[in-house]
């Protein structure tokens, strides 16, 4: 038995110093560093191309979403391990609410045109950079249900909606890191003033943006159109 051991043992030497060096070129592949970075699944730098004569018409659509951190149960978010870089800044899934909850969808609010606006700007030292979101937006009048909400969204974190020009959908927030939405009210002077609250929202973040990569139609949960039947 030991001597049937020993020689399996000597075969599979032998095979392997005829076997090995004819494999030994398609292993060096892996010493080649642009084939690594060929098959490094992941997030890496890409040139930035802009097409001749493509639409870029600033702005954002006059209808946004809250939604309270603590309303839903599951909410949209970035891939735990991109392997793109459109992973980075892509939030997928959705807003799911319980059933017992008060809160059944995502809150509607109205802004008048041409005053919703969005920015991010860097903060932090070297090697410790990120960025402040903001957006603002306004809703006009005087009403108790206008103040009334001011009253409850002043201390609430939620995530904020809100729409580009081109329909793309931005969130702000994710768990743990939501914006705070602060309202200003100014009921004007004169009569010829505008009266209505300005909102304004922050939200600390490692981008610039987040797009959500299923957009929820603003205008259903507005009540602006029907909203589709199950079958559709």
């Amino acid at each position: 038995m030991k001597k049937f051991i020993y020689l399996t043992i000597c075969l599979l030497i032998v095979f392997a110093a005829i076997v090995l060096p004819e494999l030994q070129p398609q292993f060096s592949i892996f010493h080649n560093s642009d084939t690594i970075m060929m098959m490094a699944a992941g997030p890496a730098f890409a040139p930035l191309k802009w097409d001749v004569g493509k639409n870029n018409m600033g702005g954002y659509k006059g209808m946004l979403l809250f939604i309270p951190y603590n309303a839903p149960t599951a909410v949209p978010l970035p891939a735990a391990s991109p392997t793109g870089n459109s992973d980075l800044v892509t939030a997928a899934g959705s807003f799911t609410f319980p059933d017992s909850g008060p809160i059944k969808e995502p809150i509607y609010l109205y802004s008048t045109d041409a005053t919703v606006e969005y920015k991010a700007e860097p903060q932090g030292e070297a090697d410790g950079i990120s960025y402040k979101q903001t957006a603002s937006f306004f809703f006009p009048g005087n009403t108790p249900d206008m103040h009334a909400f001011n009253a409850l969204v002043k201390n609430t974190p939620g995530y904020l909606i809100l729409e580009d020009s081109d329909g793309k959908q931005i969130m702000m927030g994710r768990p743990g890191m939501y914006p705070s939405i602060s309202p200003s009210f100014n009921g004007g002077k004169a009569r010829g003033d505008r009266r209505g609250t300005t909102y304004t929202a922050t939200c600390d973040a490692n981008e610039t943006a987040t797009f959500l990569a299923a957009p929820i139609d603003m205008e259903v949960i507005g009540g602006l159109k029907p909203k589709p039947s199950p079958s559709e």
